[in-house]
């Protein structure tokens, strides 16, 4: 009678592990903190258009997509920073462990990425007179970031393959990281 009670155990197990999630899921969670700082402190942070608060702060970022951080402080030019995605580590553990069910759990959720910059300091200069006078025009972060997401789009909607969206993306990177 132990191998029917040994047979339930495994096939339990088995069940419950690929019910449990991927393992980035797990470890790690689809939102990764981000802190952010600024001098002079008291800037107010916006994450992808939206205030989330002032520096110095802690902002949870989603995994999943590429954002657009910005820093604005009266009588200071606005700075914005472009956080982007890179596949993580624990892909590969997880596909040699979990098999492809968790690496799709974790592909889903944003779990699998990590995000660059992982902090953020940032010395805010003052504003002229000239400065804030001239309409203000699209940092490069973020028309780096207008560009990923539009590339994404292309991606999901199978108008680029794998591997040409591997090699845009890479080609964006170069671009706005010089």
């Amino acid at each position: 009678m132990k191998f029917p009670t040994q047979l339930l155990a495994i096939t339990s197990l088995a069940l419950l592990s690929l019910l449990g999630g991927g393992c980035a899921s797990i470890v790690k969670g689809t939102t990764q903190p981000i802190p952010v700082s600024s001098d002079p402190t008291g800037a107010d942070v916006k994450l992808d258009g939206n205030k989330v608060g002032q520096t110095p702060m802690s902002v949870e970022v989603k995994r999943k997509t590429d954002h657009l951080l910005t820093l604005e402080k009266a009588g200071y030019q606005s700075e914005s920073v472009a956080i982007t995605r890179n596949v993580g580590g624990a892909v590969f553990g997880n596909i040699l462990a979990g098999g492809l069910v968790g690496w799709g759990v974790d592909a889903i959720s944003g779990a699998q990425y990590n995000l660059t910059p992982a902090t953020i300091n940032i010395a805010l200069k003052a504003s002229t007179p000239a400065a804030a006078a001239e309409p203000a025009s699209k940092s490069n972060a973020a028309i780096f970031i207008e560009e990923l997401k539009k590339l994404d789009e292309l991606h999901v909607a199978k108008q680029v393959s794998d591997e040409e969206y591997a090699k845009m993306r890479t080609s964006l990177i170069e671009k706005y990281s010089k």
